[in-house]
């Protein structure tokens, strides 16, 4: 296996590449939190890897999909080692990288299945706006069904996973932030024709989101 391949990955189609080795990682991690009798934190590492699973079928442009299962991992690792308290700036960090990265994902997710334009598409100023907008919305939507499940789970589950009024705000207000920096990523994405399936090794000029 010579280095470009090893970097860039179609090792085999059980192990495309590094990425899938970190989705491996994920699943090792949660059976070892749950061994451990850590079920909170097993619970976080699981849903990680059923969204990084997910996002494989997406067929992702690599740096999208390895960004994505990143800041999965780190999500899941701060709830399993409780960063997100003793560590002051992991949260925000989190609540903007994560609807950064996740915003883009849903949107070529559902290009996926014809209900949003595919950013390859040929479009004008007007639909890179549009795209943009639309973006922005999943981004926010993300992170406000988020704070629905913290509020919830304190209620129900009596958690601590919401530490107020002004905690919820500054995390949305991180969630905008977020939103609004995937939603410009999208647009470059789109303008500048990087494409949006997962690439093979080479030059791969006409490509099909079956690719």
């Amino acid at each position: 296996m010579n280095a470009r391949r090893l970097l860039l990955g179609d090792w085999t189609p059980w192990f495309r590449d590094g990425i899938d080795v970190l989705r491996v990682v994920l699943v090792i991690a949660m059976v070892a939190a749950f061994a451990a009798g850590e079920v909170a934190g097993g619970l976080a590492l699981g849903f990680a890897a059923a969204l990084a699973l997910v996002a494989r079928l997406v067929n992702l442009p690599r740096p999208y999909d390895f960004g994505f299962v990143l800041v999965l991992t780190l999500h899941a690792l701060g709830e399993a080692f409780g960063w997100y308290d003793s560590l002051g700036w992991f949260d925000r960090v989190v609540h903007v990288v994560l609807p950064c990265l996740a915003a883009p994902v849903i949107y070529i997710g559902l290009a996926r299945l014809d209900v949003l334009p595919d950013p390859r598409d040929d479009t004008h100023v007007r639909h890179y706006v549009g795209m943009a907008m639309v973006a922005f919305c999943i981004g926010m939507a993300v992170g406000g069904l988020w704070e629905i499940v913290e509020f919830s789970s304190d209620g129900l589950l009596d958690t601590a996973l919401s530490e107020g009024n002004a905690d919820t705000v500054g995390d949305l207000v991180a969630d905008a932030v977020g939103s609004a920096l995937g939603a410009l990523l999208l647009v470059a994405w789109a303008v500048w024709g990087w494409g949006s399936v997962r690439r093979v090794t080479g030059v791969n000029t006409y490509e099909a989101t079956e690719a």
